[in-house]
């Protein structure tokens, strides 16, 4: 009995390591657009376009630091698992 990968492999006519290739593609352009839409979302919530932006807005007193804490985190978080995923799409053949 064939695997999934192969027997899909054999349908699309190509092989199963292209195939696993494309898949594992797919995977991380869609996995880097959910990163990117909460980063959106975090920074729309502030009205700011960056981590950095975020930070100074803190920093001169224009929000408070407490209200902003968990969102300050998660968006420096983000920032960082988006750069980590753009730097696995581009290892990829």
């Amino acid at each position: 009995m064939s695997m999934p990968l192969e027997e899909a492999a054999d349908i699309l006519n190509t092989s199963a390591e292209n195939l696993a290739q494309e898949g594992l593609k797919a995977y991380l352009r869609e996995k880097l657009r959910e990163t990117m839409a909460e980063i959106t979302s975090i920074c729309l919530k502030f009205k700011v376009s960056s981590l950095e932006e975020l930070d100074a807005k803190v920093s001169a007193g224009k929000l408070d630091e407490s209200d902003t804490f968990e969102d300050l985190t998660r968006l420096d978080y983000l920032e960082s698992k988006a750069e980590r995923i753009k730097g696995l799409i581009e290892k990829l053949p």
